[in-house]
């Protein structure tokens, strides 16, 4: 009978302690998850509006102003002033455009009801797509309008968070609130929407105007938030309706949006009609 060679015995001892150490591990343990119904405060942004009254007077004479609404990113090129606008704010997450709502008609609507003749916005752009128009005061001559507003940017606002608040009932003291720490970052969501006012007759900027949509009374949220008790890691905010699921930007509804907007445009018309 033929003896092992001695590295033969070597290598089944070394696999030997291996089988060993393997069936001797622990087995990994998976982190339980823990869902809490969490309260998020946040400060949103203020409202600002900056103008030149003095020139804005000349709408105290006029019984409706002319006005058109234009649209970001077209014929960008045209005109000088122009190249620092910045009109990138069309931030979504692929389907959850806020473009997608009828953004430029519910502002023209608002325009109307405060008294201003608004002109056609497809004509306006085909005089800007004229090379031979390249300053302000020959697309007054042309359209016959007292002011541009330009919808320069819609987009939505992260506040970031790494605690939320929680509230605990006990016989003693009723509700009791505490707060649990995250080990990540996560947010929740607002609307910023600004406009810039231009009178065309002296191409003069006149007027900028930028309004924050706070989703939440009081600047409080209340969500359902999932927190992993090993890593102490945290989901996003989230709302369950039946088998759906809202998170992250989802949270504002499109009613919701389009309120905002409804509202923005009522403040820019009280602000501009100054009588």
């Amino acid at each position: 009978m033929r003896t092992p060679s001695s590295s033969a015995v070597t290598a089944m001892i070394v696999a030997f302690f291996a089988l060993l150490a393997v069936a001797s591990a622990p087995t990994p343990q998976i982190a339980s998850i823990s869902k809490y119904d969490g309260i998020f405060r946040y400060t949103p942004g203020n409202d600002e509006i900056v103008t030149n009254k003095s020139k804005l007077e000349f709408i105290k004479s006029v019984n409706n102003p002319t006005i058109v609404l234009r649209v970001p990113d077209a014929n960008k090129g045209v005109l000088e002033e122009d190249k620092n606008v910045k009109s990138d704010g069309r931030k979504d997450d692929g389907n959850n455009s806020l473009y997608n709502i009828n953004v430029y008609n519910i502002i023209e609507k608002e325009l109307l009801k405060g008294g201003f003749t608004v002109r056609d916005r497809a004509l306006f752009q085909k005089v800007l797509g004229d090379k031979s128009v390249n300053d302000y005061s020959k697309i007054k001559e042309l359209t016959e309008t007292d002011l541009i507003l330009e919808l320069s940017t819609l987009e939505y606002v992260s506040y970031p968070f790494n605690s939320f608040d929680v509230t605990t009932q006990t016989r003693r003291n009723g509700g009791v609130n505490s707060r649990i720490s995250c080990s990540n970052y996560s947010s929740i969501y607002g609307l910023k929407l600004e406009f810039r006012l231009i009178k065309v007759k002296e191409n003069d900027f006149i007027g900028s105007f930028t309004y924050f949509y706070s989703m939440c009374p009081d600047n409080t949220c209340y969500y359902s938030i999932n927190v992993n008790n090993g890593t102490h890691g945290c989901s996003e905010p989230f709302l369950q309706q039946g088998n759906l699921v809202y998170s992250g930007v989802h949270l504002i509804s499109q009613a919701n949006r389009e309120s905002f907007v409804k509202q923005a445009s009522q403040k820019l018309v009280n602000a501009i009609m100054i009588r």
